[in-house]
């Protein structure tokens, strides 16, 4: 079932994109080649390495709707941006069509940038948005991702039905303020920075009053982010009403961190992604909710425009760019 979906989501796509890659040479017909680079900033990360295989199911059912084929090759850089500098240069040396990267260090794709501008190779960055100015620097750099403060502000919104549904129940001190913690994903990172900000005001923006008791950097993992509760709760056994994770692995982190701990009365927990454990937690009553983050999606828009810059040099036509630069896929409320 899966695999009709992903077929007949691809047939109109196919289609305007182009007729057919095949060639004619004499009585025999000869395929195509696309050759796709892919290099990532981590393999330990859930939502990207959804988005890794996503952008690879669907590159394959293009070349088997178009009759093309389709080389990818994906590699990390386990978070090493010189590693990843190299990745890229190794590509394009190889003339890898074009190349997919998920940037270690979102303000230092100088070296990337230059490689490919001299070599005219498309570059699509995705899921770490690098600066605006950096992405203005050649004609063929675009951005595939999410914008942060969207997640941030649904966030806010899915703390704001809950207090308003049960205020009493949440505020455990009784005190009219709730006391929260923020885990942050990364340092210096947009989508942590915006997301954290925005889901607080959103919040504030409620008439909600708001102590922070911690906010702790947990670089999207679950382990640090457990590591960090735990701590926290060293100090607050009970005062933790809220939980505002920028994504759903430290989410799991914290939940796994407050169960160990033997908290009776959960705190309410939110984050961001979607992913499975998330949504069946949400199901159960443990987490309060997340937001999606569509990696299906990203990974179509970013395996279409990759094989549409390979065969004609150009976007999609039904791909609408932002700035002629930007793709942002919408997130949407999960609650349960």
């Amino acid at each position: 079932m899966k695999r009709c979906i992903i077929l007949a989501c691809i047939v109109f796509i196919a289609l305007s994109v182009l007729a057919g890659c095949s060639v004619q040479k004499g009585d025999e017909e000869q395929k195509k080649t696309v050759r796709i680079g892919v290099t990532m900033y981590s393999e330990f990360d859930p939502f990207t390495e959804d988005i890794r295989k996503n952008i690879e199911e669907y590159l394959q059912a293009y070349g088997k709707v178009l009759s093309c084929d389709v080389d990818c090759t994906v590699v990390y850089s386990n978070s090493n941006q010189l590693v990843q500098n190299d990745q890229v240069e190794d590509f394009i040396d190889k003339d890898y069509d074009v190349v997919c990267v998920n940037l270690v260090d979102r303000t230092d794709p100088s070296v990337i940038i230059e490689k490919a501008k001299s070599a005219d190779v498309p570059i699509i960055f995705f899921n770490r948005e690098l600066v605006e100015d950096d992405l203005k620097r050649f004609g063929k750099l675009y951005y595939v991702g999410a914008k942060p403060e969207e997640s941030g502000r649904l966030q806010g919104e899915i703390v704001l039905d809950a207090l308003n549904e049960r205020f009493e129940e949440i505020d455990v001190s009784g005190d009219g303020v709730i006391q929260y913690v923020l885990l942050e994903g990364e340092a210096g990172h947009q989508d942590a920075i915006l997301r954290s900000r925005v889901s607080v005001d959103t919040i504030q923006a409620g008439d909600i009053r708001l102590e922070r008791l911690g906010d702790e950097i947990a670089n999207w993992d679950r382990r640090q982010a457990q590591t960090k509760i735990t701590s926290l709760l060293q100090g607050y056994p009970r005062q933790i009403e809220l939980v505002l994770a920028n994504d759903d692995n430290m989410a799991l982190g914290a939940l796994d961190a407050l169960i160990d701990f033997g908290v009776q009365k959960l705190p309410l927990i939110v984050g961001v992604n979607g992913q499975e454990e998330v949504i069946e937690d949400i199901s159960e009553g443990l987490i309060e909710g997340t937001v999606l983050n569509n990696s299906k999606e990203k990974g179509k828009i970013i395996a279409h425009m990759a094989v549409s810059l390979a065969l004609e040099d150009k976007i999609p036509d039904n791909i609408q760019l932002e700035e002629g630069k930007y793709y942002y896929v919408p997130y949407k409320k999960i609650e349960k």
